[in-house]
């Protein structure tokens, strides 16, 4: 009600606190794509806070990332979502968690737990400890050419919406994936999940970003369309 007595009066400013956190999952879906449309042709500043990414990236806009009172990255949010500064920001942008593994850089190539070494001469020559992250989204299911497998076995798959996220007990440790529509896997069963070396971001010791995925090779969010 107090959404719509500002739209009604054309307020040119409106703070919204996390204005759609009590109501129920499709009511949600609805609303974010409708105050979308509704913000996106109306002349108010709107200042949006919340804690899920999916809503960020599907308002647009501008974003900004605080973690403990610290204002961690600014910008359009296409271009903090595709490329976090930092660990911390991945960590905060990315629903589900963005999948982070320790690993060593050499010679072009990435050498994760388990003696798996993933290709990667777009980071260059530079070498030491590093933490990979790689979306839910980004894991496959089908080996296509360039793809590194990881074997694992499945620890639980759990439908969230549309999609289903299957997290896989591995020797790089514990991995989300996102697929759409309904996977019907059994707890405990083997799987095999795949690395593109194309998706990946690379982390230096510090938690900065010194690498990650170009325009042209990387997955979309589930949730939105970014084009940027």
């Amino acid at each position: 009600m107090a959404l719509a007595r500002a739209l009604a009066k054309g307020a040119p400013l409106m703070l919204l606190d996390e204005p759609l956190v009590n109501l129920d999952y499709k009511l949600r879906e609805e609303l974010r794509e409708e105050l979308t449309q509704l913000f996106a042709h109306g002349n108010a500043t709107v200042i949006y806070a919340t804690t899920e990414p999916g809503e960020a990236l599907l308002l647009g806009g501008y974003t900004a990332v605080l973690d403990a009172g610290e204002l961690l990255q600014y910008g359009p949010t296409p271009e903090v979502f595709h490329y976090p500064a930092s660990l911390r920001v991945a960590r905060a942008f990315s629903d589900p968690p963005m999948n982070l593994i320790a690993g060593s850089l050499q010679a072009g190539a990435v050498t994760l737990p388990g003696g798996i070494v993933v290709p990667l001469p777009e980071a260059g020559r530079q070498g030491g400890t590093v933490t990979v992250g790689v979306r839910a989204g980004a894991l496959r299911l089908d080996a296509v050419p360039g793809t590194v497998p990881v074997a694992g076995r499945v620890a639980l798959a759990e439908l969230s919406g549309s999609d289903t996220f299957v997290h896989m007990d591995s020797p790089v440790g514990s991995l989300v994936a996102q697929f759409p529509g309904v996977v019907d896997l059994e707890l405990g069963a083997p799987l095999t999940l795949h690395l593109d070396p194309a998706q990946l971001y690379l982390f230096d010791a510090t938690g900065m970003r010194i690498h990650a995925p170009s325009r042209s090779q990387r997955v979309a969010p589930a949730t939105a369309e970014l084009g940027a």
